[in-house]
């Protein structure tokens, strides 16, 4: 067997999935640098099927909490660093097979493969064992963030961030978003720079993304 097999079948021990058809496992776990067979057909199955999951449980455990505080919450559980701390969980890194500019010897070198295998893997498990076995593992993968859902501090990076940089004088973030190009995974690089000294690097699939990954990061360098 090869290392990307056996790192699939020690994932199914941890989703507590095991598929009925690997192949849809295997090309949720293929980054386009691989492959015209890539996960992002499936990333995008994913992502739906894991806003409804947390969108459903916030409801039902909520039941006091306006549209507006659940949709704050979902945001807050359905993002990028949630993403990646289930990847982490999932040890994900070790079954995705990439390109060779896309890995180091850290391992994948762009979080946002990261992330996007997380909703691959899940649209994965809902097209082989339909809603109930994807929203199980969902939840199940979500459990520690949906506990403290209601305790979490809803506002957006962007928000954050310019609270904090008003709070203290220093004026609004400034943004240069940089488009790489179609060619490159993930497409955009945003630059977050708070009274004229960059802060913070961000990139993202969307420009949008890239902006609060850089957000992210300069909000947790200036509350070091």
């Amino acid at each position: 067997m090869t290392v990307a097999t056996n790192a699939r079948q020690a994932l199914q021990k941890r989703l507590d999935y095991r598929f009925s058809d690997p192949r849809l496992l295997e090309r949720a776990l293929t980054h386009r640098s691989v492959s015209a067979r890539h996960m992002e057909r499936l990333e995008f199955l994913g992502d739906a099927v894991l806003g409804l999951s947390v969108a459903e449980y916030l409801h039902d455990h909520f039941s006091e909490a306006d549209e507006g505080s659940l949709s704050r919450m979902r945001a807050s559980l359905v993002c990028r660093e949630g993403l990646l701390s289930v990847a982490d969980t999932w040890q994900l890194g070790a079954a995705i097979e990439v390109g060779e500019g896309e890995r180091d010897a850290g391992g994948i070198k762009s979080p946002s493969i990261l992330a996007n295998a997380v909703e691959a893997v899940i649209g994965a498990i809902f097209s082989d064992g339909g809603w109930e076995a994807a929203r199980r593992v969902v939840l199940k993968a979500w459990q520690p963030m949906l506990a403290r859902a209601g305790k979490a501090d809803q506002r957006d990076a962007k928000t954050r961030l310019q609270e904090l940089t008003q709070g203290r004088g220093w004026g609004l973030p400034a943004y240069q978003v940089t488009d790489l190009g179609a060619g490159h995974s993930p497409r955009f690089q945003a630059l977050c720079s708070v009274q004229g000294r960059q802060i913070g690097i961000g990139r993202g699939d969307r420009k949008k993304a890239a902006e609060a990954a850089a957000a992210e990061q300069a909000w947790e360098k200036l509350n070091r």
